[in-house]
């Protein structure tokens, strides 16, 4: 049976839930075990309508090949991260699951026992050449359900060494997602107030969509946290493995301002440990870095690469501007509850507002990420990278182009599915960025 070629990606299997049939999450199963030889697979699901379908026609897939399954329910994908992790006898992870996407998506992320994402393109391969399949007289795996909730928040609480959070209040805005299962019970076990928003999962996304590094979702959360006069607003996409926070004025803190902010703390007591940061990333993480005389490690943007980057470097910390963090302490993978935790500690330890917390790394002015169409996306990069290269004091083709100048710079990379580049630019003043962007939108227009 064919699949459609484009739901195959470098980092999972993704697409709009037409393309995703029973048939395919079943030899997704398969593959699986073929690729990873488990004996045992965790699985879970979000709230999307096809999820529990596809789940179940998955699991069949994986004791079709003779593997046991330990379905762990409705999860977030931290949840999934850690059940397949903290237990030693689980030996591949499968999350039902299109994250941040719109309602009209469904997908699958894959990982092997070492945590480590598996493409969506290794799948691919194998179900193209028809390598899996049921054999005569295999016996089938086994199915158990487990709750793992109370285990990972256990082990949540005692790595980030949680403090009294008495007399803060927090509002947290789950965007109808997964965090539902998760944030009711890690709070109380907080002396902290916590405000929900939008905790009912509803894979139709009623209110917004549960995308929080998309500006415009952020908006009843802002007016929330000055509504109640909170400490600080927390907005989780649909799995629950990004986090965006909102200080208590209402202004949204970017993914790498707060990569900056955590690298600081992390790298405090352990100077030179690495921290590794995407090549989007503002300048404010690389003085974090170098101020507590760490290790920085730039990497692809893209999750499987900064995950593969943080466990080969035994990083302290690593993350990326859309809000995604990796921890040591989560097998190089991301925690979002455990993120939610070292914010509020640092917050607590400060004793003032998050904006004053936030200030000493703000210090830059980000463009945002500027997408445009073009017909040769290498050939427009290699334009942009000459134009300037005269003038660069730095210059990295680690993903596409990041030119660095006394008080600018610019990362210009290719989308790995679309026709499109992609432009990040940061500079010392509001001026200077809009000047830079206008003037490099300019140049690749008249290509």
């Amino acid at each position: 049976m064919e699949f459609p070629e484009e739901i195959f990606r470098s980092y999972d299997i993704r697409g709009t839930v037409d393309q995703l049939s029973p048939e395919l999450a079943y030899r997704v199963g398969q593959a699986m075990v073929k690729m990873t030889g488990a004996k045992k697979v965790v699985v879970g699901y979000d709230m999307r309508a096809t999820s529990p379908e596809l789940a179940q026609k998955a699991i069949e897939g994986i004791t079709s090949m003779g593997a046991n399954v330990v379905n762990i329910g409705q999860a977030t994908t931290p949840l999934l991260n850690f059940a397949l992790s903290y237990y030693p006898d689980h030996e591949a992870g499968l999350m039902v699951t299109a994250s941040h996407n719109p309602a009209e998506y469904n997908g699958f992320k894959m990982m092997r026992g070492d945590a480590m994402p598996i493409s969506g393109k290794e799948v691919q391969k194998l179900i193209k050449e028809e390598e899996v399949g049921e054999e005569v007289g295999r016996v089938k795996g086994e199915v158990t359900t487990k709750e793992v909730v109370d285990e990972y928040l256990d082990y949540v609480v005692k790595k980030a060494a949680a403090p009294d959070l008495k007399g803060m209040k927090v509002v947290i805005d789950a965007g109808n997602g997964m965090s539902e299962v998760v944030l009711p019970k890690l709070f109380a076990r907080l002396a902290c107030e916590m405000i929900p928003m939008y905790f009912e999962p509803d894979g139709t996304f009623p209110n917004h969509e549960a995308n929080p590094i998309k500006l415009e979702t952020l908006t009843d959360l802002k007016k929330k946290v000055l509504a109640e006069k909170a400490d600080l607003g927390i907005a989780l996409d649909g799995d629950g493995d990004r986090v965006i926070f909102v200080d208590e004025k209402g202004d949204h803190i970017n993914g790498d301002v707060m990569l900056a902010i955590l690298a600081d703390s992390r790298l405090k007591g352990n100077p030179e440990r690495p921290v590794v940061w995407s090549a989007n990333a503002s300048w404010a993480v690389r003085d974090a870095i170098e101020a507590n005389r760490g290790l920085s490690i730039m990497e692809k943007v893209g999750r499987t690469n900064i995950i593969k980057r943080v466990k080969k470097e035994a990083a302290v910390i690593g993350g990326e501007v859309s809000a995604h963090y990796f921890y040591p302490e989560f097998s190089g993978l991301e925690s979002t509850d455990f993120t939610i935790l070292l914010v509020l500690k640092l917050l607590k330890k400060s004793g003032g507002p998050m904006s004053e917390l936030v200030k000493p790394f703000a210090k830059y002015v980000i463009s945002g990420e500027i997408n445009f169409a073009v017909k040769d996306k290498e050939a427009a990069i290699e334009s942009l990278g000459k134009k300037y290269k005269g003038q660069a004091l730095e210059i990295s083709t680690l993903d596409g182009i990041r030119s660095e100048f006394k008080d600018w710079w610019f990362n210009i990379r290719p989308s790995n599915t679309e026709p499109l580049i992609r432009l990040n630019l940061e500079a010392k003043s509001q001026e200077l960025m809009a000047t830079k962007r206008d003037e490099i939108a300019a140049f690749i227009k008249s290509l």
